[in-house]
């Protein structure tokens, strides 16, 4: 199914009890987790009936488990796993035996951040037996629609030829377009529609300060991270638009850890996030699959803590601690 079927099956539709994100587009991938959080748990309920796990460090065995366990406080338990593909073949064997009879007052979302073919038995089974979203890259008039529906949502407009801008600007990466918005919406009145000028202005805007201070995280450089954080709030910067472009740029690492897992080649990042940094794939490998899947919950923690009104510098300060350390 495309993901506008998916959304519209999560907003009316019954949700199937196997699912399969796949494909080029990682941001679609974490709308779609998301919105299945929002569907299926009870909020604050999330320490009892969500949990993220990744192929790389996780066994049939435990994410049959997961998937199995019965939900406490919320309509289903829901199971994400990251990375399946990277699963021994003798675990593959295994996980496929319980997508032949999966739980159904569960949901197991598995993730992949590449388009999956059907050139092993594996990927044959795992496509005929999910219901598979399709998370490729977006474009034409669907990207255009999508860029003036992510507007709305921040609550402003944009005309016709800032949407033009702001696609030829971040190649029409919904992470990085997300990431703009955000920049946007701090300082264009919500009176009057976005236009071309006001991408041309914020397009870029200290963004060289924001990929140091991802690099700084992806260094374990905690102290440097810290003090660029702060100089990005100084600087004017909402918390919440650097926990979203950190987010872009730790997915962007993980996604690069997984290329060179599968001889992806040196030096070639996933995306423009990491332009001009040299090294990427290296950097990607100093951490562990475990880890990545922990950040992504940090970084669920952060943005959930920025919307309740929690101080942002502190917020900041906590998740990239967080990253740093591996936790």
């Amino acid at each position: 199914m495309t993901f506008a079927e998916f959304q519209r099956t999560v907003a009316s539709g019954p949700v199937p009890p196997l699912l399969l994100f796949h494909g080029g587009e990682p941001f679609l991938a974490s709308l779609g987790v998301g919105l299945l959080k929002r569907r299926l748990i009870t909020p604050g309920s999330e320490a009892f009936d969500f949990v993220s796990l990744t192929g790389r460090d996780a066994t049939a065995e435990a994410i049959a488990a997961q998937a199995s366990t019965a939900p406490m406080l919320s309509e289903r338990r829901l199971t994400v796993v990251y990375e399946f593909d990277a699963l021994t073949p003798s675990q593959r064997t295994k996980l496929l035996g319980y997508l032949e009879r999966p739980v159904q007052h569960a949901c197991l979302a598995l993730v992949s951040f590449e388009p999956l073919s059907r050139g092993t038995r594996f990927e044959r089974e795992i496509l005929s037996r999910c219901a598979v979203v399709e998370c490729g890259r977006v474009s034409g008039e669907t990207l255009v629609a999508l860029v003036v529906k992510m507007a709305e949502e921040r609550e402003r407009r944009i005309d016709g030829e800032a949407v033009a801008a702001l696609v030829h600007a971040t190649d029409g990466a919904l992470g990085r377009i997300a990431n703009e918005l955000d920049k946007l919406s701090c300082f264009v009145p919500p009176d009057r529609a976005i236009g071309p000028a006001d991408i041309e202005a914020a397009v870029g805007v200290r963004a060289s300060g924001v990929q140091d201070l991802a690099l700084a995280v992806a260094e374990r450089d905690l102290g440097r991270a810290l003090v660029l954080a702060d100089e990005l709030i100084d600087g004017g910067i909402e918390a919440a638009q650097i926990v979203s472009q950190l987010w872009n740029h730790w997915v962007a690492l993980w996604a690069a850890r997984g290329q060179a897992g599968r001889g992806g080649g040196h030096g070639a990042a996933p995306s423009r996030a990491w332009d001009g940094v040299r090294g990427v794939d290296d950097l990607a490998r100093r951490r562990t699959s475990r880890e990545y899947a922990s950040g992504v919950r940090s970084f669920h923690r952060a943005d959930v803590d920025i919307r309740r009104g929690i101080a942002g510098g502190p917020t900041v300060s906590g998740l990239i601690y967080e990253l740093t350390a591996g936790h």
